[in-house]
């Protein structure tokens, strides 16, 4: 898995939005209302660099495009990844963008960047997007089903805030972009590196970059319409029922034609029977901890127990959950941990409960604090199969 980062730990998750207190924007902004929040986020660095930007998106696992707005909006072409280096080495004298998804699954530090937004459940975290953009360049007037933060990294872009759209908004005839036919200006914004721009679900915006090598984050939320909830659920339950229960009838009925209220009541009952506590929970830990990249390889070099006591014996060093990996618990049924991981479900002894809410909760450890965590061998067992499952790695400072 990846190298050594050197990072603050915990990753302690943001506590304010530049002057903004979490508790403020989560109250009065989240979910209902754009905000643009100057200084929002502080950087050392940048996150991850141009070229490497680049690199990434001529692997296979990555997801990437390449945008270039020649000609009207109509014309604007939209390449695919893997991209190739002749996509790069291309002449252009129209502003273009690179969009690289899913950056967190690859880069450490970019991981680390979206532990900062853990101030919401963790489950609801889906990736940060980056964007690398020539002047002029933008990827037009659009709506997400789904929250963002529009963070800048380097360089200026100008946001402008539209209305509020839904699935009956008008699009354009566009074969490769969902843009809005119709766009109108509410609010309007240059960002500068560190500066931020939250957008709710469903409303317009539109980037254009104000400058050359203008480079913006963007923090995605996970949102599955309740159309998929029922769905997914609907699947899940279905493994676990028997086919050998079938659907039967009340018996005699006057009016064959008729489905007949009783009819409807013993299905809802069953239905109804289908949704406890247990069933959901399990449902949706698996649902909301299944893997943006399911092909990903995940692998770590197996470790055995001799060589865990020897890290830590140690004491050097930090335990992180692995770029890619999602996971979560919850306390059901017999009032045990279910750890949820990469849309599997490990129950947990009790003896490793401890560890398992602390590498949940905070996604790095210090190994020097890990050892009351491991006091039992149940907990270590658990680790060495998340370790060697590459869900789990150990890392220098």
């Amino acid at each position: 898995m990846s190298s050594s980062s050197n990072h603050d730990h915990p990753l302690i998750p943001l506590s304010h939005l530049g002057d903004l207190s979490v508790t403020e924007f989560l109250s009065d902004y989240w979910q209902k209302k754009p905000v643009c929040i100057r200084n929002g986020v502080a950087f050392q660095e940048a996150l991850i660099a141009v070229d490497e930007l680049a690199g990434l998106a001529l692997e296979p696992e990555v997801e990437s495009r390449l945008i270039e707005n020649k000609g009207d909006v109509k014309d604007w072409q939209v390449i695919h990844g893997p991209l190739v280096e002749a996509d790069f080495n291309k002449e252009r004298d129209f502003p273009w963008t690179l969009l690289v998804q899913g950056v967190d699954c690859f880069v450490p530090q970019v991981h680390d960047f979206l532990a900062k937004f853990r101030f919401v459940p963790s489950w609801r975290l889906d990736d940060i997007m980056i964007s690398y953009a020539t002047q002029g360049a933008g990827v037009g007037a659009h709506f997400d089903r789904y929250d963002v933060f529009l963070i800048q990294g380097e360089g200026q872009r100008q946001w402008q805030i539209g209305q509020a759209c839904s699935e009956n908004s008008a699009l354009m005839a566009h074969d490769q972009l969902c843009l809005l036919q119709n766009f109108d200006v509410h609010q309007e914004f240059i960002l500068n590196p560190g500066d931020l721009l939250y957008i709710p679900p469903l409303i317009a915006h539109k980037g254009v970059a104000m400058s050359d090598a203008c480079v913006t984050y963007s923090v995605g939320f996970r949102s599955p319409s309740y159309g998929d909830v029922l769905a997914s659920f609907a699947d899940e339950r279905s493994t676990d029922i028997s086919a050998d229960l079938r659907l039967k009838d009340q018996g005699f009925a006057s009016k064959s034609g008729e489905i007949s209220a009783m009819d409807i009541a013993a299905l809802m009952q069953f239905m109804q029977a289908q949704i406890t506590p247990e069933n959901v929970a399990q449902w949706f830990g698996k649902h909301s901890t299944e893997a943006k990249y399911p092909a990903l390889d995940m692998s770590e070099e197996a470790m055995d127990q001799a060589e865990l006591e020897a890290i830590i014996k140690d004491g050097y060093g930090v335990l992180r959950v692995s770029e890619g990996v999602r996971l979560a618990y919850t306390w059901q049924g017999d009032g045990g941990l279910t750890l949820f991981v990469q849309g599997e479900a490990l129950p947990c002894p009790p003896d490793a409960t401890v560890f398992i809410e602390a590498i949940a909760n905070q996604w790095v450890l210090e190994v020097e604090d890990i050892v009351p965590l491991l006091a039992h061998d149940a907990a270590k067992a658990m680790l060495l199969i998340l370790h060697n499952q590459g869900y789990l790695y150990f890392a220098d400072e």
